[in-house]
């Protein structure tokens, strides 16, 4: 995983430098295979490549190796203020009014074995364009590509929190409406990698109430993919089994 000094410095204080941070990780058990220097969201930036373990998934996102960092080095971690908006499981207006999430979709988790948790979030009346630039250097310091910004915030959330998300054009939901479950035999999917996939019996997927939108944790759906013709998103947030996922 690519960790960048300037984001982690976000979440401690005082931010080690690299070949601090590089050697106290080290001795921990998280190795680091290659330290490189690029631009960051002030200038230049340490990247460090940390090997992380299977056992450590805590450690899969900056906030994660921020808190790790913290307590190696005797320094303070510094958790990330939430900003509250409309309330969680609502939906924000075109107009800046909030409608609940139950009115404009519904959820419901058939596979329960293979999600533990699934909530999602309807935003109205979205403009999708470039992201800001300091999200843009945020992503491409770790090596991520800029997408837009309905996409790109969903990976600085990934490799902040660790949390996976994913965006939905809301529109082009059958139904409106959400179904987790396993897949059925015969069913295909044609991946924002613009790939077909066969999908079988064994497989979590996400659908609409006609067919499969995503593979869960894997791949979104091309159909339903957030576009710049976008105007209303489903965001969703799952526990899923990573077993299954794998």
């Amino acid at each position: 995983m690519k960790v960048a000094m300037d984001w982690l410095a976000e979440y401690m204080t005082p931010a080690p430098t690299a070949a601090v941070a590089a050697e106290a990780l080290m001795n921990a058990g998280l190795p680091v295979e290659s330290v490189e220097e690029v631009e960051g969201v002030k200038g230049k930036t340490q990247v460090l490549d940390v090997e992380v373990t299977s056992n450590r998934t805590d450690c899969f996102c900056h906030v994660g190796l921020a808190r790790e960092l913290a307590a190696l080095t005797g320094g303070y971690f510094k958790m990330p203020p939430v900003a509250s908006s409309t309330g969680m499981g609502m939906g924000a207006g075109a107009m800046g009014g909030a409608v609940a999430a139950s009115v404009l979709t519904s959820v419901r988790v058939q596979a329960g074995a293979g999600c533990a948790y699934y909530t999602a979030r309807v935003i109205q009346g979205v403009k999708v364009g470039p992201s800001p630039e300091w999200l843009v250097k945020r992503l491409a310091s770790i090596g991520l590509r800029p997408v837009n910004n309905v996409v790109d915030v969903t990976n600085f959330v990934l490799m902040e929190l660790g949390q996976p998300l994913h965006a939905f054009d809301f529109d082009k939901l059958s139904g409106k409406g959400i179904l987790v479950r396993n897949a059925h035999g015969g069913e295909k999917l044609e991946g924002i990698d613009g790939k077909s996939y066969a999908l079988e019996p064994t497989m979590l997927v996400i659908a609409d109430l006609e067919k499969p939108v995503a593979i869960a944790g894997v791949m979104g759906g091309k159909e339903t993919e957030v576009t710049e013709q976008t105007v209303n998103v489903l965001r969703e947030s799952a526990r899923l089994d990573p077993r299954r996922v794998r």
